[in-house]
């Protein structure tokens, strides 16, 4: 077996994460259930807090009646290497906001994958957002690096996710061309609907060009939008947290489906 063991970077503290992998696991086998947990979860006062393992989170769901407790939304940001995974994580999470310019934010490869947790809705929700969908939801974003030397570990990684951003350079030609296959290795083994995924084609420079949609086939009906860190960044905001409740109203009407079926 493989262990991997990649430290998670969070608004709400550090959350340290362990997977096996198992020989026979290709990347696009589901793992098993004792393959994937949550270590530990250290909060902002520094107190560990044990945890169980991730298959025993439901994440997606809440309680029956959705009173006593936020649903637990984890969603993957996936894609090519250098694509702005990490900032988009970094500055949708909060991770960043004391900075003065998220654009400028610093950020380094990322080994394996980070989890970064927030909560919604937001202390500064735009609610002049008509369109906006409010939910209550405890969101883990798992920025997943685009080395395919860590794809051993992949199968794990999405286990459990009800979403899927896929993220692109837009300043860099050709950078969608594998999307296709991003799609293949995590929305598919899924069984993601439509509305679980989102296509950010990120710009790093100040100035945003002519919007052309990815190439990806696989990706042709997914909702698309241009993302830039240093022009109406809080459009982001909104953009992913409308994805969110689309997500989790998807996650729970194949629940509901299933339980009827």
């Amino acid at each position: 077996e493989k262990s991997f063991e990649f430290p998670g970077i969070s608004s709400r503290g550090v959350l340290a994460v362990s997977w096996l992998v198992p020989p026979s696991c290709s990347g696009r086998e589901a793992p098993g259930s004792s393959e994937i947990h949550v270590v530990k979860r250290v909060t902002a006062a520094g107190a560990p807090k044990e945890v169980g393992s991730e298959n025993q989170k439901s994440v997606g769901g809440g309680d029956p009646e959705g009173k006593t407790r936020m649903a637990e939304v984890k969603v993957l940001f996936v894609g090519p290497k250098e694509a702005g995974k990490t900032a988009l994580a970094n500055y949708l999470s909060g991770a960043i906001q004391n900075a003065d310019d998220p654009a400028l934010a610093p950020t380094r490869p990322t080994v394996g994958c980070r989890v970064l947790e927030f909560d919604l809705p937001r202390g500064n929700q735009n609610q002049e957002n008509k369109t906006f969908t409010a939910i209550k939801a405890s969101v883990e974003i798992w920025d997943i690096s685009g080395d395919r030397a860590y794809e051993g570990g992949w199968a794990a990684a999405r286990h459990n996710a009800i979403g899927a951003v896929f993220v692109y350079d837009g300043d860099k030609p050709g950078d969608d061309k594998d999307l296709d296959q991003w799609y293949k290795w995590f929305a598919e083994p899924l069984g993601l609907r439509e509305s679980q995924c989102l296509v950010m084609c990120h710009h790093k420079g100040g100035v945003s060009r002519g919007f052309k949609p990815p190439s990806a086939r696989s990706l042709a009906k997914v909702h698309a939008v241009q993302t830039n860190l240093e022009e109406k960044a809080t459009v982001i905001r909104d953009e992913f947290d409308k994805f969110v409740a689309e997500a989790l109203k998807a996650s729970r009407e194949k629940e509901e489906q299933g339980i009827i079926g």
